[in-house]
């Protein structure tokens, strides 16, 4: 349009009139979050990419075993237990028939005994009172007896001779009789003084060990006298049959098949670890206990060191194969959760340098340590316990803790 038509304005006259305002300024606070998001996904980024880098390639752990060996000739193990250390007769209480005062014990608890040996002596002064006085009244009885057969042999004659009657020879008689049966009843009362009198010397009936005194030097042995628990009114000590000591163990009713009599065993005390005695299958109670579905067991030991074995102490009890015989090669056992079975039979899976190996074994019996093999290993392989599913044989792994 021509300038200065009446229609309006140049263009150029209305841009020359427009004001140009400046970008409004971000502000600052709104900048900070968003930077440290960006960071921390940063931060992540770079921590999953090193753990990335640091295991990419890295062969799968497991967890492995090594194979034991022994030589044939040692049982393997059946079963183990625990139990208590006891005695053939369990305990033996000695005490004394008579009362009176003790007046010598020289035992003390823990001390071994022989049969014969001491243990206690009561006063036996009234006794020996008694024992003298039965004494005469039988040399008593036995005068009276004397003059009663002469008066009996002098009537029979007379009676022959028809110069006594026959009642006065059946008085005579009737005299004699009743004097012998004086010095019967003379002679008992003696044996019964001197069995009082033996009474008060109380020896051990048996070789074994004190395990408990109830009665103290001095004190008076009646009926109505105080005692330790445990004790009886004329109970003095507690004896423990050293001659045949035995281990008490209680066996699962499931397990109790295992168990033979005459089978060997080991007994190791709790006390001595390190200490192991021999013994063997001595009885099998013939009743279970129903509340605790267990069968009691004893083993005897063969040669038991009584510096070390006492009544009642806890101990480990081994059950041994009780067929075990020599044989040319030795006894390899693995883990049970070591062997695997499928079509191909049984298996294990060796590690040798990190890499697993597929093994065919062949087993034998099931022992406490383990799972007898005979065939495929000679022992100290360092088996897989658990395998993957998806291992694969020539597998790289890695041995768990390596």
């Amino acid at each position: 349009m021509p300038e200065g038509s009446p229609r309006g304005p140049n263009i150029r006259d209305l841009e020359s009139l427009r004001i140009d305002r400046p970008a409004a300024a971000v502000p600052r606070r709104r900048l900070l979050p968003a930077i440290a998001i960006v960071v921390a996904i940063a931060a992540a980024g770079a921590a999953g990419y090193l753990a990335y880098v640091h295991t990419l390639g890295r062969p799968p752990e497991v967890r492995t075993a090594i194979t034991s060996v022994r030589s044939a000739d040692q049982p393997g193990v059946v079963l183990t237990g625990s139990g208590y250390v006891v005695t053939q007769h369990k305990y033996i209480i000695i005490g004394t028939k008579i009362l009176g005062q003790i007046v010598e014990e020289p035992i003390e608890e823990g001390q071994h005994v022989h049969k014969g040996d001491l243990l206690a002596r009561i006063d036996d002064r009234d006794y020996q009172a008694q024992l003298r006085q039965a004494i005469a009244d039988r040399d008593l009885a036995l005068a009276n007896v004397k003059l009663k057969q002469a008066q009996a042999a002098r009537l029979r004659t007379l009676f022959r001779d028809q110069v006594a009657s026959q009642d006065q020879l059946d008085v005579a008689e009737n005299a004699l009789a009743v004097a012998e049966a004086d010095l019967k009843r003379a002679q008992g009362a003696i044996d019964y003084a001197r069995f009082n009198v033996s009474q008060c010397k109380i020896v051990s009936p048996i070789d074994g060990i004190v395990l408990q005194k109830y009665r103290e030097l001095g004190d008076t042995i009646n009926y109505g006298g105080e005692v330790q628990a445990g004790g009886g009114a004329t109970d003095i000590v507690q004896l423990a049959d050293t001659t045949d000591m035995r281990t008490e163990v209680d066996i699962n009713e499931s397990d109790i098949a295992k168990v033979t009599m005459g089978q060997p065993v080991a007994v190791i005390p709790d006390a001595y670890p390190d200490k192991s005695f021999a013994a063997f299958v001595a009885k099998i109670y013939p009743e279970a206990d129903r509340q605790k579905g267990t069968v009691k067991v004893e083993v005897k030991l063969r040669d038991p060191d009584l510096s070390i074995i006492r009544p009642e102490m806890s101990a480990k009890v081994t059950f041994l194969a009780g067929d075990a015989r020599p044989q040319a090669a030795p006894l390899v056992t693995v883990p049970k959760k070591a062997i695997v079975s499928d079509g191909a039979g049984k298996a294990v899976w060796v590690l040798r340098d990190n890499v697993a190996y597929r093994v065919a074994i062949t087993t034998g019996r099931e022992l406490q340590d383990g799972i007898e093999i005979r065939s495929g290993l000679e022992g100290g392989e360092q088996v897989i316990l658990e395998p993957p599913a998806n291992l694969q044989n020539g597998s790289r792994v890695t041995a768990a803790g390596s």
